[in-house]
């Protein structure tokens, strides 16, 4: 699914948005923090939030997480989605014991996500799709990586 995803970025934006940097230019975020942002153009520094907190007031959608199955369906046109893609360096998932996985991505690979226009803020949502096989014991899904 995609539990936290790890990005290199410029020194102090960590502490803009309450986040703890993992390494002097990386910032690890994890979306149970509420303050949970995806760095979308590294270069503006435009940091978008990461979907919606169970309990946070809104009428777009819970969670962090757009189905891959789901975007065809009339269900996320409501909110005007673009399509967007976001290059973290790491991405993480946790196993069915609790466990984080930490996994690199290759130098020209993005995650691909989707942002809600009409919704405030323009949050975005990873976009999953069903794990391989090999990754089942992990999770039974993964982020769509291109």
């Amino acid at each position: 699914m995609c539990g936290g995803l790890e990005f290199r970025t410029r020194k102090g934006h960590a502490a803009a948005f309450g986040l703890f940097p993992s390494e002097p230019e990386s910032i690890r975020v994890t979306f149970p923090n509420p303050k949970a942002a995806l760095l979308v153009d590294e270069a503006e520094g435009l940091w978008l939030p990461w979907g919606r907190r169970k309990g946070e007031p809104g009428g777009w959608p819970e969670g962090g997480w757009a189905r891959a199955e789901s975007l065809a369906k009339a269900y996320w046109t409501r909110w005007d989605p673009e399509p967007v893609l976001i290059v973290p360096v790491r991405w993480m998932e946790k196993d069915h014991m609790g466990k984080s996985h930490w996994f690199e991505l290759d130098a020209g690979q993005a995650i691909a996500c989707l942002k809600l226009r009409k919704a405030p803020a323009s949050p975005l949502y990873v976009i999953t799709e069903p794990s391989p096989p090999e990754f089942l014991e992990i999770h039974d899904r993964i982020p769509r990586i291109l």
